[in-house]
């Protein structure tokens, strides 16, 4: 039987379900924002050292800033490789996608009135813990300094259901 606790219980999860999908979206979008920087600098200062290297007489202050910019193309390149950027944003984006499936798992239950749900609340919080634990086991790990700095907004852990379970208990309250 849906009690309020239980009620509650979903609603929790649902929030916790679309807090980490949110966040490992936006550690997604932060990891390939860098891929894409360091991309760059490396395409561009290899263009501009490539060039510079083709001309006829190079000076002594020529082949230093030469040396320079290609320095400056080499680390981008090992940064971007050393930090795997591209490889933690598409793991960041398939966690994302395991919590949004989740989130959704949950919605389709939290949307039917509590009696009209045909699973009992011990089965359901069960297979949504199950869930989570999958995830949680499958999930490459983010910083928890950068996590709260970056990636967590005040809105994400708020819930539509919430709402919706307000209104139900109204309804039930003053018939």
């Amino acid at each position: 039987m849906w009690t309020d606790y239980e009620n509650e219980t979903l609603i929790h999860h649902h929030k916790m379900a679309r807090l980490y999908k949110k966040r490992y979206q936006r550690a997604s979008d932060f990891h390939n924002s860098l891929y894409r920087i360091f991309g760059l600098i490396t395409v561009l200062t290899s263009t501009i050292s490539s060039t510079l290297s083709w001309g006829s007489d190079i000076t002594e202050k020529q082949s230093f800033i030469l040396s320079m910019i290609t320095t400056s193309s080499a680390i981008s390149a090992a940064i971007q490789n050393f930090y795997k950027f591209q490889e933690n944003s598409n793991d960041f984006i398939i966690t994302a996608k395991s919590y949004s499936l989740l989130q959704n798992k949950i919605e389709r239950i939290g949307n039917i009135i509590p009696q009209n749900r045909e699973i009992e609340p011990i089965e359901c919080f069960q297979i949504i813990q199950s869930d989570f634990d999958d995830i949680s086991e499958k999930r490459k790990e983010i910083s928890n300094c950068i996590s709260k700095r970056c990636y967590y907004h005040i809105e994400d852990d708020q819930s539509y259901l919430e709402d919706k379970h307000k209104k139900y208990k109204n309804i039930l309250q003053n018939p």
